[in-house]
């Protein structure tokens, strides 16, 4: 249960984050950790600390250790997460900081990270409840490679949409506080506990990142915390068979279709290598056919900051819906199932009417 010590467990955590992340958005650090200005997914005029995730990772830090003594198993859990989280942020945080590390090494860092959990927890993609699939997790090596390709997978999915203010850690935050709730539903005290602390933590940063972009997540952060939540999706339904395994899938759907799009976009459409970076993901397209300033105002930073925010808050509803139903569904598969593929045509509906302009009736969004 939460009680009153716990209370001040997730108020250090907090804390430490929003104290962390204050001082790396007020400071310059000489240039370390700047954001570069000049590439095709820049959307910001004014060069921007890149460390918000070390003062995500601080606050976890904080928070698992302050409940120690109250919540004795709580800690040991959060502790093996941040133990597994290392390769991956480390890898995230050498790309923030020198802008050198390249794409597939950061991917491996993200298989080394879910190995390292699957051998100190033994938590992986056990079943799917999809009959054939659950055949297949039974062959030599299949589980394990599938679980390497969901966390890995996940956590480059959020790093993805990690492209305007607010927009990755606002929908992680609604992510985990559907976890939060499904826990509560089943009783797992020591998982919600857990998902309330790292949902409280990135509020911490969230403060300062929405709606002025005063610091960034970097690599660092958006594979954090895209870590974290995939591997908390990954342990509700292990700890709680009551849940489908579709729930926590259905609850992310929304940067999974992003990435798959984008890999389907890059390499068939534009016929560009996958890891090729593009400016065509759905976030940059809503910003530029809806929101971006134009005309003499175009060179506006506040109003660019306030179009910038604006994207996030459809993309959160977009992300808000799915946890719904993932919540309202939570151990029906088949109905599950059914919410991705209309989450699917939703997000590619949504996707061409951008591309050929047609978008006339979402102009009350500006």
């Amino acid at each position: 249960m939460i009680s009153i010590d716990s209370f001040y467990h997730l108020l250090g955590g907090f804390l430490c984050s929003t104290l962390c992340v204050g001082f790396l958005a007020t400071q310059s650090m000489a240039s370390l950790g700047l954001d570069k200005q000049s590439g095709i997914q820049k959307m910001h005029t004014k060069p921007t600390s890149r460390l918000g995730g070390v003062g995500i990772f601080l606050g976890l830090c904080a928070g698992v250790y302050l409940g120690k003594d109250v919540y004795p198993n709580d800690a040991i859990l959060g502790f093996c997460l941040l133990l597994g989280a290392l390769p991956v942020f480390t890898g995230g945080l050498i790309e923030d900081i020198t802008h050198r590390v390249h794409p597939t090494t950061r991917l491996l860092t993200a298989c080394l990270s879910s190995v390292l959990i699957l051998w100190i927890l033994h938590v992986g993609v056990t079943r799917t409840d999809i009959p054939p699939l659950d055949f297949l997790l039974h062959l030599p090596f299949f589980m394990t490679m599938l679980t390497i390709l969901v966390v890995s997978g996940f956590t480059n999915a959020i790093n993805i949409i990690d492209g305007f203010h607010g927009l990755a850690s606002g929908a992680v935050m609604i992510m985990l506080a559907g976890l939060t709730f499904l826990s509560y539903t089943v009783s797992d005290w020591s998982l919600l506990r857990l998902c309330l602390l790292t949902l409280i933590v990135i509020l911490g940063f969230w403060v300062w990142n929405w709606p002025f972009g005063k610091i960034f997540l970097g690599d660092a952060g958006a594979y954090l915390i895209g870590f974290c939540v995939v591997e908390l999706g990954l342990l509700l339904p292990h700890r709680s068979p009551e849940i489908s395994p579709m729930a926590p899938v259905l609850i992310g759907i929304y940067p999974l279709v992003e990435t798959v799009f984008s890999m389907y976009r890059r390499r068939y459409v534009r016929t560009h290598p996958l890891n090729h970076p593009d400016a065509l993901h759905l976030h940059t397209m809503l910003y530029r056919r809806l929101f971006a300033p134009k005309g003499r105002v175009a060179t506006s930073l506040g109003l660019k900051n306030f179009a910038n925010a604006k994207v996030s808050v459809v993309l959160w509803i977009l992300t808000a819906l799915p946890t719904f139903f993932a919540c309202l569904f939570s151990s029906n598969t088949l109905a599950l199932l059914i919410c991705m593929a209309l989450f699917a045509y939703l997000y590619t509906f949504l996707y061409r009417r951008l591309v050929n302009f047609k978008v006339q009736k979402l102009s009350y969004l500006r």
